[in-house]
């Protein structure tokens, strides 16, 4: 079977770079990045330095709208500090229906051979993934540069989440769930073509998760030291973060997110592998201040979500009714709020008929990030916001946003189970009042504090990720949830928006890819 890049064209292992490739080969480290689902960690690797220290020369993903995100954001990163063309901004605003010309056509070509739809495990694919990298290989070798391996095999079967659904299948097996092995893919890849860095990320619950009665983390830990056996190239282990003690625990390669500057209580697993040869790394100091979602929110125009059970022909009225609505729910459970959002109803009757956005909005204030992620994510040549758009929900769910965002702005938490809900608000989930129900189904993320991990589930409802403002009633948007990812305001999520989503909630912030290149670069000289 032939493999095929983000065109939907036969893939050559040995085709030539472009110019621009070749020369960033030459001054910068190549990265290979396997699972790279929309690329956040590849993403701030080639942000270090402007992308003169690192580029991205293979990214390997299966589904095929983050493949196309990668192909995009591979034409962006063609071209040396920043100097897109301007046909990429105009397409950025849904004005042209390509981001090349004619004159960019052979750099798309190139950024569209650098991402690739492959599924690991499939033989084939398999067979091509590892040509490619060892061209890759290759060429470092003849530059006398090093390369590097990242990724995050996919989570669901580590995560706490995943395996109580596990758990609900009949027959299921752990021994027989493959997600459980794909992080073999690395001990292939490390002992065939020993790279002289490799970063593997995944969820927290990998350190607690079992086959067969063993952690499987102590089994990835101790393969991952000799993955070619006794001849093959060895790697040490090694933080991104201070161990707290003398000696190294499992719990040392937790990385909490918002610790490092990250806007968001993202705790993941980090492990960082350096060949024998390579000095080891300075870890770093997790110690950062707190960045709040306000602070990453400025200058984002309002928006509305629309209705999927009833027309809105007027969001002031629809707004005040739906307000009182819940003021007179509320009464009942929690006098604080509904005195709250009665309080909001002359607000949202005198004020502005909001949209509901879309591809591409204008902005009337333009964003002031924290000093630490201003280069990151701000580009002087983007005046707007792309895919600012909200998601439709039916009446009753934006009455339980309004009522939610109300009461964490009385509380400084969000409403816990069914206790703190309105009766007239519960939803007609068998599984609501029991005592195995999330607490947080409704869950808002609150101004003044980092957001909660964004997840993949941002792709099924709005309930993890209700905006703060309850006079807007709607979950976060594509935009705002890759705010908090710490994607840059020029990235584009291709795809449809159930796929946009899918991509953000599912990624690496670059922040933390930034992070882990910032300790990498000392040592790869």
């Amino acid at each position: 079977m032939e493999i095929f890049d983000s065109h939907g064209r036969a893939c050559d292992p040995g085709a030539p770079l472009t110019a621009r490739a070749a020369s960033m080969s030459k001054s910068s480290i190549p990265v290979v990045d396997i699972f790279a689902g929309a690329g956040g960690l590849g993403e701030g690797f080639e942000a270090l330095g402007g992308g003169n220290r690192f580029h991205v020369a293979l990214s390997a993903e299966m589904d095929r709208h983050a493949v196309q995100t990668l192909r995009t954001r591979a034409f962006f990163r063609s071209f040396p500090n920043g100097e897109a063309p301007r046909s990429y901004y105009q397409y950025l605003r849904g004005e042209r229906s390509a981001p090349w010309t004619d004159d960019t056509r052979k750099m798309w070509d190139a950024a569209a051979h650098r991402a690739c739809q492959l599924e690991l495990g499939r033989i084939d694919h398999d067979r091509y993934l590892d040509e490619r990298i060892a061209a890759i290989a290759e060429d470092a070798k003849r530059r006398q540069r090093p390369w590097v391996l990242v990724g995050g095999p996919p989570c669901q079967a580590f995560s706490l989440v995943g395996r109580a659904r596990n758990r609900g299948i009949a027959d299921y097996v752990p021994e027989n769930d493959g997600r459980h092995f794909l992080y073999q893919h690395y001990l292939h890849i490390l002992a065939r073509h020993k790279p002289a860095a490799f970063v593997l990320e995944n969820v927290k619950g990998m350190l607690s998760s079992q086959v067969g009665g063993a952690h499987i983390f102590k089994a990835i830990f101790d393969q991952l030291h000799l993955p070619g056996g006794a001849n093959g190239p060895r790697y040490r282990i090694e933080p991104l973060v201070k161990p707290t003690g003398s000696g190294w625990q499992p719990k040392d390669f937790i990385v909490r997110g918002e610790r490092l500057g990250l806007p968001q209580t993202r705790h993941r697993v980090i492990l960082i592998g350096v060949r024998s040869d390579v000095p080891s790394i300075t870890p770093l100091a997790d110690d950062h201040e707190p960045v709040h979602l306000s602070q990453m929110l400025r200058g984002v125009p309002e928006l509305r979500s629309s209705s999927t059970t009833e027309k809105i022909d007027s969001w002031p009225r629809f707004a005040a009714r739906c307000l009182a609505q819940c003021s007179d729910y509320a009464k009942d459970v929690d006098t604080a709020t509904a005195k709250h959002l009665k309080s909001l109803v002359p607000q949202v009757r005198d004020g502005l008929d909001l949209g509901t956005g879309g591809r591409w909005m204008e902005w009337f204030e333009a964003p002031r990030y924290p000093k630490h992620l201003h280069a990151l994510m701000r580009d002087p040549k983007v005046d707007g916001m792309v895919q600012h758009e909200t998601r439709p929900h039916m009446t009753r769910d934006l009455l339980r946003y309004a009522y939610a965002a109300a009461f964490a702005q009385v509380h400084d938490r969000s409403p816990r189970g069914a206790q703190e809900f309105p009766a007239d608000l519960h939803p007609k989930h068998r599984s609501w009042a029991s005592a195995k129900a999330f607490v947080d189904r409704f869950k808002v993320q609150r101004s003044e504090a980092p957001s909660s991990t964004i997840t993949s589930h941002l792709a099924k409802d709005g309930h993890y990720f209700i905006h703060p403002d309850p006079t807007q009633m709607r979950s976060l948007t594509v935009r705002e949830a890759g705010r908090l990812q710490t994607f840059p305001d020029n990235f584009l999520f291709e795809g449809p928006a159930g796929a946009q989503r899918r991509q953000v909630g599912n990624a690496v912030p670059p922040w933390l890819g930034h992070q882990v290149a910032s300790v990498l670069s000392n040592v790869l000289s």
